[in-house]
Formats: C-alpha cells, structure tokens, sequence
C-alpha cells in the first residue's frame, strides 16, 4: 500500500485507490501518518481530533473511527484476526508501515540525500534527488489541527530547503535559462530567504543578465531594512562585490549523460529531470534512440536520423534535448531552421549551417551562400559551381566533426526549399567517413514529392534511422498534468485529456494553461490551415466537425491532400478528424447560421447511418426543425432503453418532457421518466415522487376518458407503486382497486394484485399478502415482461412473496429462485439484481448473518457496476447490519448511519423494518438501553405510518431489553394474529 499526504490525502492498494470516507477518519490517518510506526495514545489522538475539546464520547467515536479505518485498509481481514496496518495497543494505536510507504518518509530521507550529494560535490546526483523530492508535493497536507502545527512546519521547511538546493544544483550545472523563471518566483513569494535570492543573483549574472543580478540584490537590502531592521549577509554582500566586479567563476559542475542509478528507469524523475536543459515528458525510448545514434556517430561514423510527426508532438524539443546532452559532452551543436512562411531563398538552411561553422565565408566555393550561387562576377552562369558548393560544405561539415564530432538539426525539414534538399541528398551518403550526425525533424511528408525523393536516398544511406514520436501515454500526461498544475489528477481526468489531445504535448500545454477551451493558440493555428484550404475540402471538414465523429466519405466528401495534418482516413472509405481538438476548434470558427444549415444538412443526407440520439442532437441545432427534434428524442431513449442504457434513456425523456406540449404524450413520458428512476434513482425516491406528481398532475387534467385503457393502467399501477414506497399504504390500496376496474388488458390485473399484496405485506396482513400476491403470479404472462424494463414499473412478485413466507415460516428461497429464474427468462437485469436485494431483506427477517453478507457483496457489486445508487446504500446496511451481530465494536454507529442512508434519497417504507433489524442486533451485542429505544421508536413509526409488519418483533426486542413482560405478550400476540410463525418461535 502507498499514502500520500503530500497534498490531498490519498490511500493506493496495487495502483487503485482506496475510498477514506468521512474527515474525521482522514484527519485521524493523517495524524498516524504524519507519526508513522509509533504508538500514538489515545488521549493524544482525541486531543488532536478535537482541537483540545474532546467530546465525552471521544474514546468511544474514536474506536468507531479506528474500526472505518480498518475496514478500509485491511478489507479481507476477519473479524477476529488481529489488524496488521493499524494496530490495538494497551491505551494507544500505531500505523505499522514500511519508512517507504508514505510520500512524506520517501520526501524527507530523498532530500536529505540529496543534501548530502550535494555538499559531496555530486551536483548532478543532487539534482536528481532534489527533483523525486520535491515531485511527490501534490499541494499542501490537508489537515489543520494544532497538535501537529509543528510538524507541518517542519515539513513546510523542509520543502522550502529542497527547491533551494534544487536551484543551487541546477545554476551549478549551468541551466540558468532555464532555473531563472522558477528562482524568480521563488524569491518573490519568500523575500527573506537570501540562499535562494543569491542563487537568482547567480544565474542571471551566468546568462549575461548582470545589471538584474545587482537589482535583485538591491531589492533583497530594502526588504531586509524595511521589513526587519537588518542589512544582508556576509555571503550575500560578498556576492554583490564579486558582480560588480565581473570576478564569479563560471559553472564548473557538468551534468552526467545518464542519470544516476538512485533514479529507477521510468520513474518520473527520470522523465522530467533536466540532465539536458530541457524539460521533456514521456519520451525514454525515442531519447534511448538518439542517444545511440549519437554515441555511434562520434565513434563509428557519421549518422542521419529523422524525426518525424505531427505538429505539437514534441519533434523540436527531442532534438533540442538530443543536442544538450551532445554538448554537455563537448559535441558542438549547429542549428538550421526552416521557416514554414513562403518560399525561402535557395541553401537557406545550408546558409545557416555555413555561417556557423565559417562566419567568414572560408574558400571561394562557399562563398555564393553569402550571395548569388551559380554565376561569376561578371554575372555568368556557371553550371558546376553548384556542385562545387556541395562538395565544399559535404569538407566543412567533415572538418568541424574531426575532433570532437558534430551535430547539425536541420528544424522543420518540410518547409525546406528545393536546393537545401539536394544538397541534403548529396550530403548524407558521405556521412558514414566523419563524425557527424544530422537530426532531421519534419512533419508527415507522404504528398511532397521532393521530401520523398530525399529521404528515400538517405534511407540507403549507413546507419540512418527514423523516429516516429507518438501521443504521450497516459503516465506521461499525469506527468505533465502534475508539472503544470502542481495537483495528481485523477485517471478519468487524464483519459479525458488523452482522448481530446491524442497525446499531443502542445496540445495538452495550451489546455492546461490557457484559460479558454478551446485555447486560442489551437483555435489559431487550426483556423490557418483551415483558410488555407479549398472551399470543398473546407466544406467537407465543417461538416466533419458538425457531426463530432468519423464519416464516411459519401456523405461528407474526400479531403484534398492539403487538409492532411488535419483529418486522416481512419478506416476504408471513413474520415475522420485527427484530434477531437481540431474538430473542437474548426466547429468554433463556424457562424451560427452556418452550424444550424450543417446540422440540419447532416441530418437529412446522413438519415440511415446516425444512431436516433445524433438524429435528435442535430435537428435540435437546427433551425425551425423542432417537429423532428421532439420525434428523435423520443426514439432516442427508446432506443437507449433497448440497450438498458437507462441513464442515456432517461437524459432524452427528460429533454423530450420539456418539449411536449400535447399533455397525454406528455404523461406518457413522465410515466417512462418513473420507471426508469426507480431503477438509476432509487425506489420511492425524491426524483421518483416529483416525476409521479407531474404524472398525476397529467392524468387529473385528462380525466378519466382522454388517456386509453393502457396508458390509464399504467398510470395507476406507477402512482400506487410510488405510494407503496412512500409508505402512503391507503393510497395504494385505492389506486389498485381503481386499476383493477380498468380494462386495460395486458398486466394491470397482475399490478393491482402485486400492490394489494405489497400493501397487506407492509400492513402485516400476511395471509392476505400471500393470496393476492399468488394472484397475481397467476394472472402473470411474463411474455408481456420482455423488454419492458425501464418502461414499466417493476413486478417484484416472486420478491415480496419470498418475504411474505419467511414470515410465515416457510421457505423463501423457491420464490427468490423463481425471481432470478424469470429475470433470466425475460432479459431484465435489473430483475436479476432485485432478486438479491430481496435475499437480503429475508435474510434480516431470518437474523441470516451469513445470507445477509452475501447479499451485501452482490448488491454493492451490481450497483457499483450499474450505478444504482439504492442497491449500493442498501447493500451497505446489510454489512454493517452483519459486522453488528457479530460483535464489531463499531458496529452501533455505522449500522445507524448506513440505515439513514438508505432513506437519504427519499424512500419512506421499511423504515420499520431496519429499526427493528438495528434493535435486534443491539439486543444481540448487549446494548439493551439501546435497543429499546430504537424498539420504541420503530413502534412509533409502524403507528405514524401504519407499517405493522414488525411490529411483534419490536414489542418482542423492547420487551426483552426493559425486562417488561406486557412487551412480550403484546408481541406474542400480534405474531399470532398476522400468522407470522418465524416471529412467533421467537418468543418461547
């Protein structure tokens, strides 16, 4: 396991991370973390917790934490084996962790060792060290309590300390360019600290800077007069005096080519350490390449690599990185670039390379780079001296490599002219007899006939290779997140990033620090191109981006090449937008008028090959198309409900809810609306009951005569289902009654009946729940049932009479094998997992421990997995119901709390039901204050709300907790009443 309290608090179990609930459980593991290995006191902890104002209950909220905790770090620990993490002393716990499983240790001994390399002498094994340090800050610990004020502080200093020894590791080893904004910063925010404010001093005197190197000395004087009376520091005074007097030795450490082995491969310092300058993420296997490219060009012959890809992917920065670390080890560097603005003169990169390494022009053959190639003084055309100029730079490259090699990057090779080109052709294949290796980068060049000439003749050249740099994966982009942000982000957030940006690290750079999405650097460089292009192929892309997704070619035409760095074909005869990013961007240069006309085009010419819900998303951008828009929503949640994509379904009724206007086609949406929310909501949920009142509302409005049978039926049976889970038992009889005099063929009979019996099960009228819900069973043609999940209320009639049994004393579990039979039967998945749920609810009838555990598992799992919040909450209070009866101390609390949670979305029915399952399991663990009263208080809601069904089971725990006989003779006989023999055995 890995913890995190450098930042955010964060739990990892193999790479996943573990849920912490509740502050008061995070702040208790903060402390133990911030203390790791030692015993802390109990006393101490609930001092610290509180501020110093501990509740009389802390010790007994605190065990109760400690217990979440474990249950937490520690899942598959038993019941009674002893706890390995946080271990029970006598007065006191302790957090037992490897030193190397808390970011804090691993910061502490990183940065002392890199304190120690550093006054060692290894400046770049510091660095190093100082740059792991310093990743793992995530933001600041996320605690504030005064007990452990100290050592936060402590923590805070020794952060400050590291960025300081990082800078100083870095302006020794010369990467003050780079050092100076950071150091900056760093100074302004921390005025006082004058190591950091000497090391700024520094590096701008190295880059040439020095008349701000004594300005920030001059500020550092006024702060330190001003703010606390006194002048700087010998050190800092006698670094003045040496730049004033130009008298600082220049930097003498020089960093390693490899970093050093303290550093694993592939962590993140190894990708983002500066060994070369340049700050680069993700890119170990194309650096490895270069690297051995360059190693083979000084000791085996001249070399020729390409770097090729898209723009943004980062082609520049891998050579700017290569040609650090060949001049780190004395390798001189020539750069060339190639404007991509229009034509350029001929040689215009040969130009650049000749005045680098012959500002004076040298022989005569060169001299035509510094003015008309090809033609004498008199202005004659001589026609061999541009092969002459080619063998003269083909010696001049020769010569600058003899001794200690060379690297020449020809940037941006595409935009190259004609002449650099075959120069280019003439040089590499001579390469192989110097020292030299040429970097190119360039973009895809398939359609440049010339770029595919050139470098298909260096291809034959010896040793040439090529890179190909792709997106970053998704630890670089975490990378890069944390780089720029300071914050881990979290792995939906990092897939997001991934798939809008394709990896591309310009890309990610403009998203995550410009404050527009799209951000303007993309939004201007797509929209360049995008004016570079013909009206149809322009035409084709604004219809590409309209539809957000690959098309095929009949429908939005084929792309000229020339949009090629913008679009790709991503499957025969499909095309489809390079990054979501492009699309983003050209759909933004789009005038409304224009985007309403795309739509609506797209929609009409792309009818067979949009699913329903594209359909519904473009003629509602359209104009004056609102007819076709209300149609293709409506058949988009019919055809998400076909897929159980409920979720999707209940997004377009609710979109289409808003649209209607005829009021029965508007019931009929609202009554969808409430099935499906009792799936994804919960059932007699807030969400449900305001959907069911608009339904209701509807229904009054029409009167009895507008809806037709069905739809009268289905409204009855969804308003009395909603009053059965509000515990409004009175309304669901009447609604039933009324639904058993419609005609509406088809499932009411089996409804009404399945509401009877649910209403006499709540009531406590088991016989009467059995035979009505029998009833229905019988009248139940489960042809009816295929694929109407999600558009009808559920039949739970197996489930309830599973429970209605139990009770009875019979046995429930041929009704609950029945309930997962018949969901088999009729494809409804939901159906399945209702059946588990209800194994649950009879194992708390039956005190089944063992069933009821199981039955937690399976509904945290299915709804965890279908994002039913009601099977997850539930699911939950059958644990905790289960670790109560067996004794777990912190069973009282959370059993409570995960009760409460099941009511928290709005159901009002079994209340009854938990109270009693909480006050017999309180009974059980000897809590007999407790279980009385909670006893009392479920006997007081059966008479608030009329839910009689445990009621016998209430008056038997109330009476056994109090020692009051009329408790049990009150329960005794209301067991014989209701026929409720597994109720009845209990009380002899």
């Amino acid at each position: 396991m890995r913890f995190a309290i450098l930042g955010p608090l964060r739990v990892e179990r193999d790479g996943v991370e573990v849920p912490v609930s509740g502050p008061r459980q995070r702040d208790l593991l903060t402390l133990l973390l911030l203390r790791p290995n030692r015993v802390l006191t109990t006393d101490w902890l609930a001092d610290a917790l509180w501020d110093g104002r501990p509740p009389a209950s802390a010790a007994v909220t605190l065990r109760t934490h400690v217990a979440g905790l474990r249950r937490a770090l520690e899942p598959g620990r038993g019941h009674r084996a002893p706890a390995d993490l946080l271990r029970g002393h006598t007065g006191g716990y302790e957090l037992a962790v490897p030193a190397d499983a808390v970011d804090a240790v691993r910061f502490t001994t990183l940065a002392d060792d890199a304190a120690a390399a550093l006054a060692a002498g290894d400046v770049p094994s510091a660095e190093h060290r100082y740059r792991e340090a310093l990743a793992l800050w995530r933001g600041e610990v996320a605690v504030d309590l005064a007990a452990v004020r100290a050592d936060l502080a402590a923590l805070a200093e020794a952060r400050l300390v590291a960025e300081e020894g990082l800078a100083t590791a870095s302006v020794a080893l010369g990467r003050h360019h780079e050092t100076i904004p950071g150091l900056r910063r760093f100074v302004t925010d921390h005025p006082e600290r004058e190591h950091a404010r000497g090391q700024l001093m520094l590096a701008l005197y190295h880059a040439g800077r020095q008349t701000e190197a004594l300005a920030v000395y001059d500020e550092g004087r006024r702060v330190l007069l001003d703010q606390h009376g006194v002048t700087p520091s010998p050190p800092l005074r006698s670094l003045h005096q040496r730049i004033l007097a130009q008298d600082v030795p220049v930097a003498v450490a020089q960093p390693q080519t490899t970093p050093p082995q303290t550093v694993p491969p592939g962590s993140p310092a190894r990708r983002a350490a500066g060994l070369d300058g340049v700050r680069i993420v993700g890119r170990e296997r194309e650096l490895a390449v270069l690297d051995g490219v360059l190693l083979a060009a000084r000791h085996a012959g001249g070399r020729f690599a390409a770097v090729v890809g898209e723009p943004g992917i980062g082609k520049t920065s891998l050579a700017r990185v290569l040609g650090a670390r060949a001049a780190a080890a004395g390798t001189p560097v020539v750069w060339a670039r190639c404007p991509d603005i229009g034509q350029t003169p001929p040689f215009w990169l040969w130009t650049q390379v000749v005045r680098a390494l012959s500002p004076d022009g040298g022989q005569p053959a060169l001299a035509g780079f510094t003015g008309p190639l090809g033609a004498d003084r008199a202005g004659r055309v001589d026609p061999t001296a541009r092969f002459r100029a080619y063998d003269a730079v083909a010696a001049l490259v020769h010569t600058a490599a003899a001794d200690a090699g060379l690297v020449l990057v020809l940037d941006d090779l595409h935009a190259a002219d004609p002449d650099s080109l075959l120069l280019l052709r003439y040089l590499v294949p001579v390469l192989h007899t110097s020292r030299a290796l040429v970097v190119a980068t360039l973009r895809p060049y398939e359609h440049d006939p010339d770029l595919v000439a050139a470098l298909a003749d260096v291809a034959r050249s010896p040793g040439h290779r090529r890179v190909h740099p792709a997106g970053l994966d998704a630890g670089a982009v975490a990378d890069l997140v944390r780089e720029h942000t300071g914050t881990t982000p979290s792995a939906a957030a990092v897939d997001r990033l991934v798939t809008r940006t394709g990896g591309n690290p310009f890309f990610l750079t403009e998203l995550l620090t410009s404050p527009e999405d799209p951000p303007p650097g993309i939004r201007d460089t797509v929209r360049r191109r995008l004016h570079a292009l013909d009206d149809a192929t322009r035409d084709c892309l604004d219809l590409l981006c309209v539809a957000g997704r690959d098309l095929d070619v009949a429908v939005v035409g084929t792309p000229a090449p020339a949009a090629d760095h913008l679009v790709a074909e991503t499957a025969p005869g499909v095309v489809g937008f390079r990054h979501p990013l492009f699309a983003e961007a050209t759909y933004a240069d789009l005038s409304p008028t224009r985007r309403a006309a795309l739509h609506a085009r797209l929609a009409e010419t792309a009818h067979d090959l949009l699913t329903p819900a594209e359909l519904a998303h473009h003629y509602g951008r359209a104009r004056d198309r609102a007819a076709d828009h209300l149609r293709w929503t409506l058949e988009a949640a019919e055809d998400a409900t076909r897929r159980l994509a409920f979720e999707d379904a209940l997004t377009h009724l609710d979109r289409a809810a808003a649209l209607l206007t005829d009021p029965a086609e508007e019931l009929a949406a609202h009554l969808r609306r409430t099935a499906l929310l009792q799936i994804t909501v919960g059932v007699g949920s807030d969400a449900v009951a305001e959907a069911a009142a608009r339904a209701h509302h509807l229904l009054t409005l029409l009167g009895a005569d507008r809806p037709g049978p069905a739809d009268l039926g289905t409204a009855l049976w969804t308003l009395g289902e909603l009053a059965c889970n509000r515990a409004d038992f009175p309304l669901a009889v009447d609604l039933a009654t009324r639904l058993l005099a419609v005609d509406g063929g088809g499932l009411t009979t089996t409804a009404a009946h399945y509401l009877l019996g649910v209403t006499a099960y709540f009531t406590g009228r088991l016989a009467d729940a059995d035979e009505h819900l029998t009833t229905a069973l019988d009248h139940l043609d489960e042809r009816l049932l295929r694929g109407q999940t999600g558009r009808t209320p559920t039949l739970a009639v197996h489930e309830f009479r599973a429970l209605v049994r139990s009770l009875r004393g019979l046995d429930a579990r041929p009704d609950l094998a029945a309930a997962r039979a018949l969901a088999e039967r009729t494809g409804d998945p939901y159906g399945r997992a209702n059946a588990e749920l209800f194994a649950g609810w009879a194992a708390l009838q039956e005190h089944d421990v063992p069933a009821a555990e199981r039955a937690a598992r399976e509904c945290r799992r299915i709804g965890a997995r279908g994002h039913m919040a009601h099977f997850v909450t539930t699911g939950d209070f059958f644990a905790e119901w289960a670790a109560l009866r067996r004794g777990d101390a912190a069973g009282p609390a959370a059993v409570r709390a995960a009760a409460d949670g099941i009511y928290r979305l709005g159901l009002r029915s079994t209340r009854t039901i938990t109270i009693a399952a909480v006050a017999g399991a309180h009974l059980v663990a000897g809590h007999h204050e407790r279980a009385a009263a909670l006893a009392d208080e479920g006997l007081g809601t059966a008479r608030a709300v009329g839910e009689h069904v445990l009621a016998a089971e209430l008056h038997r725990v109330r009476g056994l907790a109090s020692g009051d006989a009329r408790d049990l003779d009150a329960g005794r006989a209301i067991a014989e009443a209701q026929g409720a023999h597994l109720l009845l055995a209990r009380f002899h």
